[in-house]
């Protein structure tokens, strides 16, 4: 392997080794489920790789494999209809309508807090779309609007009035829990 094309193939498995925490957390946000996420993750990465003669990773790549992750969960989330049974445990272990268990650290009041904000905070995310919970979480990664809509494939006004929606169906959810009120 030559000089040129080591030092390519170093760019790019630093890309990945930079890119990959915050690629698996934005898929779980998205699917919900761990090990879905890091399948989705896993399968962007290897068509990325694939293409990388074609593509700058380490420039451009980033950009793309949030669009290919976003565009892959989109698809399985149509594809895969969960249905669940009041009888069996959700598929990450947990029971139906639980919540994790906080750590043992805390103080009983400040872990019951801590279960309750959990909830609201599942329970807004699940009423986003998958789009809107795109775009709020790449927002939340601190990318910008312009990227997020390149991401995504939306206008940034479009891109804008998602978040904007996101946050405040988020803020109505977690007002109650906050003491304030939603608006």
């Amino acid at each position: 392997m030559g000089t040129k094309a080591k030092s390519e193939a170093d760019a790019v498995d630093a890309w990945v080794r930079e890119t990959l925490p915050r690629a698996v957390a934005y898929a779980r946000s998205l699917l919900r489920h761990h090990a879905a996420a890091e399948d989705v993750v896993h399968d962007c990465y290897c068509r990325l790789l694939r293409r990388a003669d074609i593509y700058d990773l380490p420039r451009d790549g980033t950009k793309l494999l949030y669009r290919a992750i976003t565009n892959a969960c989109i698809n399985r989330f149509q594809r895969d209809r969960v249905f669940l049974s009041l009888d069996a445990p959700r598929p990450d272990g947990k029971a139906v309508g639980g919540a994790t268990i906080p750590s043992r650290e805390s103080e009983p009041d400040e872990r019951l807090r801590l279960s309750e904000l959990e909830r609201a905070i599942e329970k807004g995310m699940e009423l986003l779309s998958v789009t809107q919970r795109a775009a709020l979480q790449l927002k939340m990664l601190d990318h910008s609007i312009q990227d997020i809509a390149d991401t995504l494939g939306l206008t940034t006004t479009n891109t804008g009035v998602l978040i904007h929606r996101a946050r405040q169906t988020m803020a109505g959810e977690l007002a109650s829990y906050l003491g304030e009120k939603a608006g």
